[in-house]
């Protein structure tokens, strides 16, 4: 499955995020430690936030490690809020518009994970997106379509609620269909100024994520401050990091943090309906 980052505090060059780090995102794109695959040569994309509301991306299919333009562009394009992601596809096309994050005017989201039996649910979880949102369905992946159902829901005014509830009609939906695998999610979503990040799955098997401060910033923040939330450490103090638990989340603002459980009934989550 995918590695993504989200970064923000002190302004920074994109390279610092992608390449200066001990265990840096690039790196997890060919060596991840804490996946199932090591490997997430899918494609890559990257999020930041300027002068302008609405943030820059850039995406393209070539893996991280082996694109000559993002090396470049990275070391120049400088942010306080970076969304960056390595995709490991779990079925849909390796194509542009497959590639993390997505952006929605001045909200950006991205996710590592899957929606069990994809392509028997994906109508049924589509048909969650609004007419207005369906309008920016681009790609084909299941990750989008979460995106595009949670600003259904009302992402933009409340994410946490708006979040939970995509997650409660995506599991009615696979119960319907019987389906067997699990939905599991490590997701964050921002408006340029707060990170909301989701740990969730319906097995008890969601993919890791963490928050902290990489060594390599923490002499730019205040103790105590976190810059970072990430699928995996950045680097190997493991006193600047901290598991995110199953089925909670937390919001990011202003470097400090505040934690939320996702509150999904249990009965619907373990018990799928088998017609």
């Amino acid at each position: 499955m995918c590695r993504w980052v989200a970064y923000a505090g002190p302004a920074i060059f994109l390279e610092d995020l992608l390449f200066n780090q001990e265990h840096s995102l690039v790196q997890q794109s060919f060596a991840a430690r804490e996946a199932r695959w090591t490997t997430n040569a899918d494609g890559f994309g990257v999020a930041w936030y300027g002068r302008r509301d609405a943030p820059g991306v850039f995406k393209d299919i070539l893996p991280a490690w082996n694109d000559a333009n993002l090396r470049a562009i990275a070391s120049h394009i400088e942010s306080d809020l970076f969304f960056a992601h390595v995709r490991s596809s779990t079925g849909t096309s390796v194509a542009r518009s497959n590639c993390h994050p997505f952006s929605y005017r001045n909200w950006t989201f991205m996710h590592n994970g899957q929606i069990g039996g994809w392509t028997i649910c994906r109508k049924d979880v589509e048909s969650l997106i609004s007419r207005e949102h369906y309008v920016h369905r681009i790609g084909s992946t299941d990750s989008e379509a979460l995106f595009l159902a949670a600003l259904s829901n009302g992402l933009t005014d409340e994410p946490i609620a708006a979040m939970t509830r995509t997650i409660v009609q995506v599991i009615e939906i696979m119960q319907a269909h019987a389906i067997d695998e699990p939905l599991r999610l490590s997701a964050a979503c921002t408006d340029g100024t707060s990170i909301w990040a989701f740990r969730y799955s319906s097995d008890d098997q969601s993919p890791s994520l963490y928050y902290g401060t990489p060594q390599l910033h923490a002499e730019r923040l205040p103790g105590g401050a976190v810059s970072t939330i990430a699928s995996e450490p950045s680097d190997s103090d493991s006193g600047r990091w901290h598991r995110i638990g199953e089925r909670t989340g937390l919001k990011w603002s202003r470097g400090s943090v505040t934690h939320f459980d996702i509150e999904v009934p249990v009965t619907r989550a373990l018990s799928p309906l088998h017609a």
